[in-house]
């Protein structure tokens, strides 16, 4: 068994202020899928507050900067992440495969 990480996509929508009836099914569904696949869960995770929360700290030699909010420009942000022990890469995709949300990156996590 590996561990792969599963870095959820955020789509930039807005689903915690009225959300819409399509927006409010998305999130059924997601809770839906944590509970259906929550026994290959390897370390929890957590959903992310919005990009607009964040804040950016980067380094150039020895000076340091800090800045509000991402520092890329996108639509697409990491809106939250899962570790998931699952057998390999493929099933690691096929279970992305099923993912109700927009997208799903899968990394696998480095074995130290």
């Amino acid at each position: 068994m590996a561990k792969y990480a599963f870095l959820f996509i955020d789509d930039g929508v807005e689903y915690q202020t009225n959300p819409t009836p399509e927006q409010q099914k998305v999130y059924a569904d997601i809770f839906k899928w944590f509970e259906t696949n929550g026994s290959k869960i390897a370390d929890g995770g957590a959903e992310l507050q919005p990009t607009r929360t964040a804040t950016t700290v980067r380094k150039s030699g020895d000076k340091v900067s800090v800045l509000d909010g991402p520092f890329i420009e996108a639509k697409e942000s990491v809106g939250g992440l899962t570790i998931f022990e699952l057998p390999n890469k493929d099933a690691a995709i096929a279970l992305a495969k099923t993912w109700p949300g927009h997208a799903v990156e899968v990394r696998p996590v480095l074995d130290m």
